[in-house]
């Protein structure tokens, strides 16, 4: 199939890994019917079925950890919190706003923008024209 990119706004929450954990059942929830035909009932009987390492759902649920390392060092099944310097580099502001965001994530397939892992993705903070955070944005990029 290849590699796909996806990308999810949820809501601000001061852990990132609790945001990833409540939008990757979300995304399951949505995706159930789908997994449920191959007798998988919740999100943790299908990361514990291995059935994600053999076919890639090409979305959030590909990805289980949130963590904190240098530039492209984030491991496959990671999410790497990109932080005030890179989110310059990316979105010309350390504070972006959701529209500078969802820009820069369009312009992302064409060319350089992390991950460049497979099966990895990145997170930041948006904030809203006051400067105050108001959501998360998760990102990646899936392949088989």
């Amino acid at each position: 199939m290849g590699a796909s990119r996806w990308s999810y706004f949820t809501p601000y929450r001061r852990s990132e890994q609790d945001a990833l954990d409540e939008l990757r059942e979300e995304v399951f929830a949505g995706d159930a019917a789908y997994y449920r035909e191959g007798g998988v009932e919740s999100l943790a009987a299908l990361v514990a079925s291995g059935w994600l390492e053999e076919e890639p759902a090409h979305s959030v649920l590909d990805v289980e950890r949130v963590v904190r390392c240098e530039e492209d060092m984030e491991e496959p099944g990671d999410v790497r919190v990109v932080e005030a310097a890179e989110a310059v580099e990316l979105f010309g502001t350390a504070r972006p706003v959701r529209e500078v965001v969802e820009q820069a994530l369009k312009r992302a397939g064409d060319g350089w923008f992390p991950p460049f892992g497979r099966g990895s993705g990145c997170c930041t903070v948006v904030h809203d024209a006051e400067g105050s955070p108001t959501e998360l944005c998760f990102w990646g990029c899936t392949g088989d």
